[in-house]
């Protein structure tokens, strides 16, 4: 058995992979210890403001050295589930990553460039694309799970999401991404208590059919008694 020791960006996070992915994951032995949050709001109770880690990545970097060191269990593995929307511009591998349009390459760069600052394999860096609110477009039907009488809404968020080959194409901007597409619609979301929940509505083979991103990442973990790294 594996233990995986996750840091993640706020609530919203933690309760997701309390309620989702660590279920999920006891399935292929894999023990996922209670999720922190990682940088500065770390250290605030979980409180985040909007655009997720402040204005450096330092303070992140800093706490994933400091549990890897407290950490040091053969069976112990690491990783951090980070938001590339609003990402600070310190980030390792900013400036290349930036460089290409497609945000999963922009991604991948960047958790390249991670796993080199880190230099510990033990530690599975994962950046979201582009934020948590992405996975619940994988299934806008769902809504109706947590908003009631919203037919015409929901029938206009999938609209939108139609649009886009992968859901994990949909832009970053201010008014655009994913978060703000469905405050758009559903102002009364609340997503440290709707988000978990329509995450657990949708179903992670849905989700994961949509964001062959985050897929990928998943896979990765569930193969973490099977000798992967």
């Amino acid at each position: 058995m594996k233990r995986l020791y996750l840091t993640v960006e706020g609530q919203t996070e933690q309760a997701f992979v309390r309620e989702v992915l660590g279920p999920h994951l006891s399935a292929f032995h894999v023990f996922v210890w209670p999720p922190r949050c990682t940088g500065p709001h770390g250290r605030q109770g979980g409180r985040i403001p909007q655009g997720g880690l402040l204005r450096t990545f330092a303070p992140a970097l800093k706490d994933m050295r400091h549990w890897l060191q407290e950490q040091r269990s053969p069976d112990a593995r690491f990783s951090m589930m980070v938001d590339l929307y609003a990402l600070p511009r310190d980030v390792p591998g900013h400036a290349a990553a930036m460089a290409f349009a497609d945000p999963c390459a922009q991604a991948e760069i960047l958790e390249a460039a991670l796993a080199n600052e880190i230099k510990d394999q033990r530690f599975i860096p994962y950046i979201q694309v582009h934020e948590f609110e992405a996975l619940l477009l994988a299934g806008p039907e769902k809504f109706t799970e947590r908003f009631e009488r919203r037919e015409k809404q929901i029938a206009m968020l999938l609209a939108e999401c139609n649009q886009f080959a992968s859901l994990e194409l949909i832009n970053d901007g201010h008014q655009t991404h994913p978060k703000a597409r469905i405050k758009k619609y559903f102002a009364d979301y609340g997503e440290r208590v709707d988000g978990p929940l329509l995450a657990q509505a949708i179903g992670l083979p849905q989700i994961r059919q949509k964001c062959p991103h985050f897929d990928r990442w998943l896979t990765r973990l569930e193969n973490l008694d099977r000798g992967g790294i």
